[in-house]
Formats: C-alpha cells, structure tokens, sequence
C-alpha cells in the first residue's frame, strides 16, 4: 500500500514538474528565437543633447554651428537585410531638427546582436552625411558624421520588435569644427521573415 501510494505521489510530482517546465517556457523563451536572413525596415525617433563643440578660426559660440549643437531631434527609416543571426547591414534616410536648421542624413548602418533570455543587445555604427538641401547652403552646411552606439530589443511578435539605444555622434565639416551629441533611438522593427527558434538551446 505504502509503495502504491509512493508512485502515485511521484507521478504526480513528475506531472507537476513537467508542467511548471511547460508553462515556464511558454512565459519567457524569447531567448530561445533569432532573426532569420531576409528584408528588415527600421523606424526610429531620435533625439540628442550636445556634449561639447571644437570651433574652427574664426567662429564664434553664437554662431549657427555653435547653436546647433545643443541639442537635435527627428525620424530615421532604415531599409536593410539581415544577413545572418547575428550580422544587419541597410542603408537610411531621415530628418533631423536642429536649434537653427534642418539636415536630411543619408547613411550606412551595421547592427550585430546577441540574443540574451528576456531582450536581444546590440551594438550599431552608423556613418554617412548630413545634407543641406538649400543649394546655396548645400556646401557649407553640409556634414558628415558617425554614429556608433549599443541598445536593446524586444519582440512583440514573430516578425516586430521594439528597442531603445543610445550612442554618440560626431558631426564635422572639417577637422577643426566638429560637434558632438549624446544620442538616443527608440525604434520599431518589421521583419518580411519572422524569427525561428535556435533549436540547440
């Protein structure tokens, strides 16, 4: 009887834990998908505070260069295709609203993740222009700059993510007038292919 009453017992453990097992998995395995290769669109809204500014001969702190270091916002797309687990590569196109001034940046963007439990972390560099559509300011207004920076995500659904990041960019016309900025990004991600999961988990 006592032996009877044992098996029962651990079966009904067994049950037990198999099931806490089941619907602990089904709580939380965002560790357990990836992103698959294929077409990814990134839309971001950005914002960012100036750091510091290294003025050029001549250049005054009340200058437009000066007062567009304070601070910038605005809206980023990134069109780009997800070359492997862990490897993006797109090219983006964006506004950005300066104290003074509007640039439209054209750019590059890499993107490696690394798939954590609960959020996936990666780390981003971004380089390009930034570009002065007036054709009378296209010139001296315009700037190049690089971006690289770190940040988190989180799938929604099988094909959207969100994330948050942070970075630091520089802008320069030239070597001796740069600016640079403490940036963030808060983005929604769409995938034409959805993430699968890493079966060797």
């Amino acid at each position: 009887m006592k032996k009877s009453v044992l098996i029962i017992l651990l079966i009904l453990l067994s049950r037990s834990f198999i099931h806490s097992q089941y619907s602990a998995y089904n709580a939380d395995h965002s560790f357990r998908y990836f992103a698959t290769p294929g077409f990814v669109n990134i839309t971001e809204f950005n914002g960012a505070a100036g750091l510091f500014d290294h003025e050029g001969p001549g250049e005054s702190s009340q200058d437009s260069e000066s007062l567009n270091s304070v601070y910038y916002f605005g809206v980023t797309n990134v069109f780009g295709y997800q070359i492997d687990r862990n490897f993006f590569a797109g090219i983006g196109v964006g506004f950005f609203h300066y104290k003074l001034d509007n640039l439209f940046p054209f750019y590059l963007e890499y993107k490696y993740s690394m798939y954590m439990k609960r959020f996936t972390l990666y780390f981003y560099g971004d380089g390009g222009a930034l570009v002065k559509p007036d054709p009378d300011q296209f010139s001296d207004e315009s700037k190049i700059y690089l971006n690289p920076g770190f940040g988190i995500s989180r799938t929604i659904t099988p094909k959207t993510e969100i994330s948050l990041s942070a970075g630091y960019m520089v802008q320069a016309r030239t070597t001796i007038s740069r600016v640079s900025f403490l940036n963030f990004k808060l983005g929604l991600t769409y995938r034409r292919n959805a993430f699968r999961m890493f079966r060797n988990l």
